[in-house]
């Protein structure tokens, strides 16, 4: 019998409404996060704040909703960050597609820029494009931010997973208890690191290269927002990334650029804010017209480090490794080492000639501080990568050099340095990619005519520095950058220890 005053009707209604709430709460129990994504910014100054006090809610109160942290290399380029930032923002804009097709969990995505705050100014470019997209690298949510990176506060039993763009691994700094990797997106060696990933979509260069990461982040992108409009802060941040990379889409082989650079481009530019919407791919190619100043202005302001030492340069672009108890920092320098070591960087100077015994002391103080760097970071081994533009003929030419530094034995290093050199041409490595390594000869001249040789080096003792061993090369694939060197490195410790 009903109640006083009610009818069957209402009560069935009432029942109805009941049921309904219930159902949504159960629902709502299996989408924690589904709340706050519906809360999502647009605006990409507005989001990357929100994504930061997400990370702040999550720490407040684990039990709330899942965080993934999604985080670049710990080089910090412009592709690792922009990646990041972007995958981050439409991870988070559409949920459903990539719970949907990859299973992964309902969860908070969150960038993680692998750079110190501190060391942010170091990359003038990334700074120059955050300006473009209308914001301030106060918005950010840094390493250095996050406090202690192996504690458990960053794993599974705190709700955390982990999402790497850039890089196929997660580095040592991060430890490896409880950890656990759902996402992975990157452009170099794939490894066979973090198979249970459950987005994992790497193109490795000895297979199936790719110039710029963010080129497989506009695809993922592409496919998550099925024909819909992207906002334009998020393409020009991709697109800045891919043409920084590229060089404008440089096509392979003189170039770092690929198919998919190519029709990562064509579906970004339409909604960025370079050029008409209308893109035509003819023969794989497309017009980078529209993008040309801002290539030459990006390219201008990475390659000016004249703010920074020798320290900061190292730290700029390092990226560590670790192999049967070596550690090991790869360092990219866009500087020849005649204008490194004699300071003509920093003011543009000239580097045609040297007095010997001035050579000698710029040397000695370089190998010193190169030692200093490698204690501070724990290294064993130190790698530095090269690259720059030398004027020869009437033409300016690309170059590269390398330097290989090592604590311990100069036998094992005269066993690394001459399976280098072999690299791609004698067994076992015959397979690989030749790095095509030579006697480096420096751009100055010395008194004699000569180019000057490397200094302070004895039988690959470095005389400045007891116990580091040392070999400096000019590297002529100057098309093997450290996506090429470090895999060819790796193979040759395994083969040696």
């Amino acid at each position: 019998m009903a109640p006083p005053g009610r009818t069957i009707a209402q009560l069935w209604v009432a029942g109805i409404v009941v049921g309904i709430w219930l159902l949504v709460r159960r629902w709502l129990s299996f989408f924690p996060a589904k709340m706050s994504m519906l809360q999502v910014p647009h605006g990409m100054d507005a989001y990357l704040r929100w994504a930061k006090a997400q990370a702040e809610a999550h720490w407040a109160d684990p039990t709330k909703q899942h965080m993934t942290l999604l985080m670049g290399n710990e080089a910090g380029d412009l592709d690792s960050a922009a990646s990041a930032i972007a995958l981050s923002y439409v991870m988070n804009h559409e949920p459903r597609y990539f719970m949907e097709r990859y299973g992964l969990p309902p969860s908070v995505y969150v960038p993680v820029i692998q750079t110190p705050r501190t060391q942010l100014t170091y990359r003038r470019e990334n700074l120059h494009v955050y300006q473009m997209i209308h914001t301030t690298p106060e918005a950010l949510l840094c390493v250095d931010d996050l406090g202690d990176i192996s504690s458990s506060r960053f794993g599974t039993t705190a709700n955390v997973s982990l999402g790497l763009v850039d890089h196929p691994r997660l580095s040592a700094a991060w430890g490896d208890k409880d950890r656990r990797v759902d996402v992975i997106v990157d452009h170099h060696e794939d490894d066979g690191s973090h198979p249970e990933a459950k987005l994992r979509a790497i193109r490795s260069p000895s297979a199936d290269p790719v110039g710029s990461a963010a080129s497989l982040v506009a695809y993922l992108i592409s496919q998550a927002q099925g024909g819909r409009a992207l906002p334009t802060e998020v393409a020009d941040l991709l697109l800045s990334a891919i043409v920084l990379d590229t060089r404008n889409l440089k096509m392979q082989p003189s170039g770092k650029a690929t198919d998919v650079d190519v029709q990562a481009y064509a579906y970004l530019r339409p909604h960025s804010s370079f050029g008409p919407s209308e893109v035509d791919v003819r023969n794989g190619r497309v017009d980078t017209s529209h993008t040309k100043a801002w290539n030459e202005d990006l390219q201008r302001i990475k390659n000016d480090v004249s703010h920074l030492d020798t320290h900061g340069l190292l730290s700029r672009d390092l990226k560590m490794t670790s192999m049967s108890g070596l550690r090991i920092g790869l360092a990219a320098v866009p500087l020849s080492f005649s204008s490194w070591i004699s300071g003509a960087y920093r003011t543009n100077a000239p580097v045609d000639t040297v007095r010997e015994e001035v050579a000698e002391r710029e040397w000695t103080v370089w190998w010193t501080q190169l030692a200093g760097f490698m204690r501070d970071k724990g290294m064993n081994m130190a790698v530095v990568l090269l690259s720059y533009r030398e004027a020869m003929d009437g033409k300016t030419k690309s170059r590269r050099d390398l330097a290989l530094a090592y604590f311990g034995q100069a036998r094992f290093l005269e066993q690394v340095a001459s399976s280098l050199e072999a690299f791609g041409s004698k067994r076992p490595f015959h397979d690989g990619v030749s790095l095509e390594l030579e006697t480096w000869k420096g751009q100055r001249r010395v008194p004699s005519g000569k180019r000057e040789r490397n200094m302070g080096i004895h039988g690959h003792q470095v005389s400045s520095v007891p116990g580091m061993t040392a070999v400096v090369w000019r590297q002529r694939n100057t098309n093997a950058n450290r996506k090429i060197v470090q895999p060819a490195l790796l193979r040759v410790l395994h083969h040696l220890l």
